[in-house]
């Protein structure tokens, strides 16, 4: 019997690993540039009164994948980003919010939700250029100037 065997690598991307709460978890480098693109997307989006729903915000992350040609696995790991962001940002069921094409949220809850998610994975980014420079040697130690004292 064959077994089938399951990719763990973005097509276009590496990765980047972290460890969260209680589990680790894998962000595409992409992650950040879906997001923009969501959050552009969603925000044209909105009707009149300014609401959206849930399921239109994944409706646009899709989209947004495709035109940056991420595979679906990227899209996937995105999510899990976002889900954790509406999670952290008090909402009870971020899963079910992604999916609900009957009631309607305000934009501005859902650009916040994004908005939020694009600084965490900048934030992640930026850290783990730092270690990975830490671990390859390249952030030697910058001499520093003799103190002089003034007196």
């Amino acid at each position: 019997m064959a077994r089938l065997q399951i990719s763990t690598e973005c097509q276009s991307c590496e990765a980047i690993r972290y460890h969260g709460r209680n589990a680790m978890g894998i962000v595409p480098n992409s992650a950040s540039q879906i997001l923009e693109e969501t959050l552009d997307k969603v925000r044209l989006r909105a009707n009149a009164d300014g609401e959206c729903f849930g399921g239109e915000i994944m409706d646009a992350m899709r989209e947004a994948a495709a035109g940056l040609r991420a595979d679906r696995l990227e899209v996937l790991l995105t999510r899990a980003v976002l889900v954790q962001t509406m999670e952290s940002l008090g909402e009870s069921y971020p899963a079910e919010v992604l999916q609900d094409y009957e009631n309607r949220m305000p934009v501005s809850k859902a650009l916040k939700y994004l908005s939020e998610a694009i600084e965490w994975t900048r934030h992640l980014k930026q850290s783990d250029d730092v270690s990975r420079a830490n671990e390859t040697g390249a952030l030697a130690e910058r001499p520093t100037a003799p103190l002089t004292m003034q007196g």
